[in-house]
């Protein structure tokens, strides 16, 4: 009778660590569809034209995202995003935490870094990989809007490229990146309903953040940190696209 009891545990602490495997997958592809899906690309750029009117516009600021250098390890290429899909579903089943990127091609990658040298191949957990370099491309931004909502939206606007660099940086704990990843979205997410875009980023946030948190409870603090700069990184080049689209509209 023992010994069914125990069985049973396991089979429910089984059924748990599939659940969570599971949800840790899902992400992903929720986190990589905005680099999948032409469709949910375009929409986010239509959200895009709101991003630089706030309610009062008495202030008004300017602001660049900047360029940035990044070094990717790639692990497979796909002219086909179902194909694409099927092969990061494949890895993420061996364990490896990875995300497509769709530029030219489509990409998986499992490591992002400011240097050649500073990629993480075990990431790769025996894959063969070879390393890409891929450019953030500058982005200037003008905000009119309140003087106390300032701030906040700079804030804001400026927190994917600030997360990645502190992640890259490698010299914080990713749940104090996290903590301060959370409290500047819980900060947004509510205040401005009327501003689309903002409303989108902020709720970006909140998800990466959850989802950071479970990928925290199943791997160490190094893969977790991959993990996350890879994820960000993606959230990054969505922004610089969307907020580009817009600019190019205006012209």
């Amino acid at each position: 009778m023992r010994m069914g009891i125990i069985s049973d545990r396991r089979r429910k602490q089984r059924a748990a660590r599939m659940r969570r495997r599971l949800m840790t997958a899902a992400g992903v592809l929720l986190l990589g569809a905005l680099a999948m899906a032409p469709g949910l690309r375009e929409k986010l750029r239509s959200l895009s034209q709101d991003v630089q009117t706030f309610s009062g516009g008495a202030q008004q600021t300017e602001l660049t995202l900047p360029e940035r250098e990044i070094f990717a390890l790639q692990l497979a290429v796909f002219d086909s995003g179902e194909r694409a899909s099927s092969e990061a579903r494949r890895l993420q089943a061996k364990g490896v935490r990875c995300i497509v990127w769709q530029r030219e091609k489509m990409r998986i990658v499992s490591s992002v870094a400011l240097s050649r040298e500073a990629l993480d191949l075990d990431t790769a957990k025996g894959e063969e990989a070879y390393v890409i370099r891929d450019t953030l491309e500058a982005v200037p931004l003008r905000l009119s809007c309140g003087a106390a909502e300032l701030e906040a939206a700079r804030t804001l606007l400026e927190a994917p490229d600030s997360v990645l660099m502190r992640l890259l940086a490698g010299d914080e704990a990713l749940e104090d990146i996290l903590a301060d990843s959370a409290a500047i979205a819980g900060q947004m997410a509510d205040s401005h309903p009327e501003n689309t875009l903002c409303t989108q980023l902020a709720q970006s946030l909140v998800n990466w953040c959850a989802l950071m948190e479970r990928t925290m409870e199943e791997t160490d603090e190094r893969s977790a940190r991959s993990y996350a700069a890879v994820t960000m990184c993606t959230l990054c080049r969505e922004l610089r696209l969307a907020l580009q689209s817009q600019s190019a509209a205006q012209m």
